[in-house]
C-alpha cells in the first residue's frame, strides 16, 4: 500500500506545505478550520468565533496572565497516574506555550511563549538534575527558526541555545545526552541535480542536519548531513517547482549502542547512523530498506522513531499522510531481527475515531507497558493499554495541534510565591489561591488578621485544580494563603493582601 507513487496533485514542498496541510485539515474537518498553519491558526468569520469561545480557554482569577487551551478529558483512567501530561499546543484557541496537566485536564504548570510557538516539551536530566526542555521560535514550512530552552525544577531558565555553527535551529528534536551535550536538528539548502525526481538538473534541495552540541555554548561536536549520505532519489515527495524538501528529519534517538536513529519523514525511512563516521549502517522502511518488512510494518510520513529493548524494538508514529496513503494513523511497535534483517509488527495502536493525522505526532512507550499517542495535527491525546484498549483519551479545542504528547514524572518547586487575590462576583466575594508549577500542594491554609504582621489560621481547604476558591473570613482586614504539603508541612506563602 505504501509503495505506490504519490501523484503530483498531492505533492508538497517547503514553500507550499502550509497550503497542502491546510487543505488536508479542511477536508478532514469539513472545512470548519479555515487555514491551518503549523505554528498557529488563521481563522475566517464564524469559525474564528467558534474556536475562540471562552470555554475553550482556561481563565484564572489569581493568574489572569495565563490563558492556556482547555484539555477536555473524554475518558479518564481507571486509576490515577503517577505521571503528568506534557503538551505544547501550537495552534487553536488560547496562548501558545508549554503545559503540564493532570489526569483531570487541570493545569499544573503553564508558561506562555506567545507570540512564539513551543514544541517538543518534556523532562530530561542535565548534570544529574531533572530539568524541562523545549524548542521555542517561529514554526514555518515544517522547519522553523528558534532556540532550545532548559529550565530547572524551580522553573528558572538555566540555558537558551541555538543550533551550532550559526545554523537555524529547527523544531524537530532537542535531546539531552548522558554526556551533558544536546542532539538538535537543522537544515541546509544546496544546489543539486533534481532530474531523478522530475526537477531540473540544477535546482534547490533542502537537506537535513543532525548536530551534537555543547551546552550552553552550542559548539558543534558532531554533524551529520543527509545530502552527504542519502540520495535524493530516496524521497517520496514529488518535485513541485520549489526548493525540494527531500528528507525532512523529524526525530533523532540515541540507540542502545550509542549510534543514532534518524527518522526522515519524506523518505519514509528510519536510518541507523554511526555517531562518529556518519555512515548509514542500515535503513528501516522506504525504497531501500535493509530489512524485509513483514505484514503491517510498512509506514509513511512517520515521526518519532525510538529504540527499546536494547535496540530490538522500534516504536514510531505512522502518520500515513499527508498526502494520505493509509486510512488512518497509528502508533506502531516493530521487532527487529538484526541478524536476519527482518521486521515484524508487534502491536499497532489506532484511535476509535480512525484519526488520520497529516503531520506531527508521537508514540511513547511507558514503563508499565502502556503507550501514549499524540496525534499531532489533530487535537487528540490517547493512552492505550499494552493490549490496545483505550485507557485515557483527551482533546484540545478545535484547531488545536500539538507536536508531541508525553506522560512523564515531575516534581516542581516554583521559585516565585503562591498567588492570592480577592474577587467579587454576583455580589459575593471570594478569595482565589494558586501556585503555578507546584506539584506537591495538597491543601491551602488561609490566615487572616487585623494587621498584616498578626495573622491567624482562619480555615484550611483541600487544593482543587490549578486554582482553589476560599471563602472570605468573617473577620480580619488582611489575609495570606499558605500552601501545605501532603502531611501538612508549609511549602510556600503568598504575599499578604488587604481584604
Amino acid at each position: 500500500m505504501y509503495d505506490r507513487p504519490i501523484s503530483a496533485a498531492g505533492s508538497q514542498g517547503p514553500h507550499d506545505e502550509h497550503t497542502t496541510r491546510a487543505g488536508f485539515v479542511r477536508r478532514a474537518s469539513g472545512g470548519a478550520l479555515g487555514l491551518a498553519l503549523l505554528g498557529g491558526v488563521r481563522l475566517d468569520g464564524a469559525a474564528a468565533a467558534t474556536l475562540r469561545s471562552r470555554s475553550d480557554v482556561r481563565h484564572f482569577r489569581s493568574r489572569p496572565d495565563l490563558r492556556p487551551p482547555r484539555l477536555e478529558v473524554l475518558r479518564a483512567p481507571a486509576a490515577a497516574s503517577d505521571r503528568y501530561l506534557f503538551l505544547s499546543p501550537s495552534s487553536g484557541p488560547g496562548q501558545r506555550g508549554v503545559l503540564i496537566l493532570d489526569d483531570r485536564g487541570d493545569v499544573v504548570w503553564f508558561r506562555p511563549t506567545t507570540p512564539s510557538t513551543a514544541m517538543n516539551f518534556r523532562t530530561a536530566l542535565y548534570k544529574g538534575e531533572p530539568v524541562l526542555t523545549w524548542w521555542q521560535g517561529k514554526a514555518e514550512r515544517g522547519l522553523g527558526r528558534g532556540v532550545h530552552v532548559i529550565v530547572d525544577s524551580t522553573y528558572r531558565e538555566i540555558a537558551r541555545l541555538p543550533a551550532g555553527a550559526g545554523r537555524q535551529s529547527n523544531l524537530h528534536e532537542f535531546t539531552l545526552t548522558p554526556r551533558g551535550t544536546a542532539i538538535v536538528t537543522s537544515y541546509e539548502v544546496r544546489t543539486a541535480n533534481l532530474s531523478g525526481v522530475g526537477g531540473p538538473p540544477s535546482g534547490k534541495v533542502i537537506g537535513g542536519i543532525v548536530q551534537e552540541i555543547t551546552i550552553p555554548g552550542a559548539r558543534v561536536l558532531f554533524a551529520w548531513r543527509s545530502l552527504n549520505h542519502v540520495p535524493i532519489e530516496e524521497s517520496h515527495v514529488v518535485f513541485n517547482g520549489h526548493a525540494y524538501d527531500y528528507f525532512h528529519v523529524n526525530s533523532v534517538d540515541i540507540d542502545a549502542d550509542g549510534n543514532l536513529l534518524v527518522s526522515a519523514r519524506n523518505t519514509w525511512t528510519v536510518y541507523k547512523v554511526h555517531r562518529e563516521t556518519g555512515e548509514v549502517l542500515w535503513r528501516l522502511g522506504g525504497k531501500r530498506s535493509d530489512f524485509q518488512m513483514g505484514p503491517g510494518t510498512a509506514f509513511a510520513w512517520q515521526h518519532d522513531a525510538r529504540h527499546h529493548d536494547e535496540g530490538g524494538l522500534i516504536s514510531l508514529f505512522d502518520n500515513g499522510a499527508a498526502p494520505p496513503v493509509a486510512p488512518q494513523s497509528r502508533g506502531i511497535v516493530v521487532a527487529l531481527d538484526r541478524r536476519g534483517r527482518r521486521a515484524r509488527l508487534v502491536r499497532q495502536y489506532t484511535h476509535p475515531r480512525r484519526l488520520l493525522s497529516p503531520f506531527m505526532g508521537n508514540a511513547q512507550l511507558l514503563p508499565n507497558g502502556n503507550v501514549v499517542v499524540g496525534w499531532g495535527g489533530l487535537p487528540y491525546v490517547t493512552e492505550f493499554h499494552r493490549g490496545g484498549g483505550v485507557s485515557f483519551d483527551a482533546r484540545l479545542p478545535a484547531g488545536g495541534q500539538n507536536y508531541r504528547a508525553f506522560r512523564l514524572p515531575w516534581v516542581g518547586h516554583p521559585h516565585d510565591a503562591p498567588r492570592l487575590v480577592a474577587h467579587r462576583a454576583s455580589g459575593r466575594r471570594l478569595l482565589y489561591a494558586s501556585w503555578n508549577g507546584a506539584t506537591e500542594v495538597a491543601a491551602w491554609r488561609l490566615e487572616a488578621g487585623a494587621r498584616p504582621d498578626d495573622l491567624q489560621t482562619a480555615l484550611t481547604r483541600p487544593k482543587k485544580g490549578f486554582e482553589t476558591s476560599l471563602p472570605v473570613p468573617a473577620s480580619g482586614t488582611y489575609a495570606s494563603a499558605v500552601a501545605l504539603g501532603p502531611v501538612g508541612e508549609e511549602l510556600g506563602r503568598s504575599t499578604t493582601i488587604r481584604l
